[in-house]
């Protein structure tokens, strides 16, 4: 069980940092992201500039969260 625990907090050294637990804290900004995205399809030909800005307001959303995740995972893992 001692391993188990160790595996999950990464401080065993012989585990892999693939099995570390995930902190809610971690994902906090995914549980506040809206149930559907603002943009939706174009409905002509090509979109206009208010459905272009509500996809561009999506991706900003997204690439945030990302980027929040990539800079958490990172400090996560250095020794």
């Amino acid at each position: 069980m001692k391993e188990r625990i160790d595996a999950l907090s990464g401080a065993s050294s012989k585990t892999a940092a693939g099995l570390r637990a995930v902190r809610i804290e971690d994902v906090q900004p995914l549980l506040q992201f809206p149930a559907n995205p603002k943009s939706a399809k174009a409905g002509g030909a090509s979109p206009t500039k208010a459905e272009f800005d509500a996809l561009v307001d999506d991706v900003h959303k997204i690439w945030t969260f990302l980027a929040a995740q990539s800079m958490a995972l990172q400090d996560r893992s250095k020794p």
